[in-house]
């Protein structure tokens, strides 16, 4: 009798373990289901960026992207982003900065958030050529992962393609003119989780409460730092992703991203600010003959002093490397 009343409760316990793992399926997989229906928004602005827009859109649609606001920058009777970007577009939302009188990229970004705070989950802020890459993961797998359930920003380092020695610019996608390898850098850009009050934006990232507020870095690590110094951010971690910022691109396009202006925060010392973006860009990419001539000559710069400081320091941090070599190796 108590070897029949064994067996009957075994059965009994194998039907209640079968139904509570049936349970545990439905309610996990309803769950996976929700989280991975999070609906992500990118807020841009641009200006002279027609030769670009259409790769930059079809990018990030096939990211992930639900929804991508474009805040046109362009001057009245000058090219427009609605002469390229198909009307029937349902995922892309055109808005014209002359009317709503936004002058920055800033006041921009902050509109696109409040505006629309509570339609999305998250919001990735970023220029038309920056490219957000996720190493071996889907956009909304890669944002619904634990490691980031108490994150509310999600900052990503750059990292920047060299102008492969191009001068001219040609029709070929940005990924096959410049390709890797990539130099990283300390500057990053945001993605913003919805609903956070009181938001304001900046050139990169959002000014933060530490208080209220988490920032994590791209693999959930919390970051603790103070507004100070929230868009430059050490050590550099691309892990599982970055920012791909198509800054440079060739010389001919560097000389026409300062031609169309480059923001009403640096109009009062352009020049400074100029020489200070030619100094890095020789600084990660081959100094020519060529190209300096081709940017004095676009801009009616005169490159001498800045080419000879350039080479100066290049010079300096050769023997430099050689003292630090001989130093290892007689120690």
């Amino acid at each position: 009798m108590a070897g029949i009343n064994f067996i009957y409760l075994k059965k009994k316990l194998v039907i209640i373990s079968f139904f509570i793992y049936i349970s545990i399926f439905m309610n996990s997989s309803k769950y996976y289901k929700e989280k991975k229906n999070i609906k992500v928004a990118l807020c841009t602005m641009g200006k002279k960026e027609n030769l670009y827009i259409k790769e930059f859109i079809d990018y990030y649609i096939k990211l992930g992207i639900d929804h991508i606001f474009i805040y046109d920058n362009n001057e009245p009777n000058t090219e427009k982003f609605s002469e390229i970007i198909d009307k029937n577009e349902s995922k892309v939302s055109i808005i014209g900065t002359k009317i709503l009188k936004i002058d920055n990229q800033a006041s921009a970004f902050t509109k696109c958030y409040t505006d629309n705070i509570n339609k999305f989950d998250w919001f990735l802020m970023v220029d038309i050529d920056e490219y957000l890459f996720i190493v071996g993961d889907k956009l909304k797998d890669y944002l619904t992962n634990r490691r980031f359930n108490k994150c509310d920003f999600i900052k990503f380092h750059w990292v920047l393609p060299t102008d492969n020695n191009m001068i001219f610019y040609d029709s070929r996608p940005l990924f096959v003119r410049f390709k890797p390898p990539y130099i990283k850098s300390i500057y990053l850009k945001s993605i913003i989780r919805g609903n956070i009050s009181e938001l304001k934006y900046w050139v990169h990232s959002p000014f933060i409460s530490p208080r209220k507020n988490t920032t994590c870095n791209n693999i959930g690590k919390i970051i603790y730092y103070n507004n100070m110094n929230f868009e430059q951010i050490k050590p550099i971690n691309i892990r599982k992703a970055y920012i791909i910022h198509f800054r440079y691109k060739s010389t001919e396009e560097l000389v026409n991203k300062f031609k169309r202006g480059y923001g009403n925060w640096f109009k009062n010392n352009l020049n400074k600010v100029l020489l200070e973006f030619l100094k890095l860009y020789f600084q990660i990419n081959e100094v020519s003959s060529e190209k300096v001539r081709f940017i004095e000559n676009g801009l009616k710069l005169n490159l001498s002093c800045l080419i000879k400081d350039i080479n100066s320091k290049y010079k300096q941090n050769k023997i430099l490397k050689k003292f630090k070599y001989l130093f290892k190796f007689i120690n």
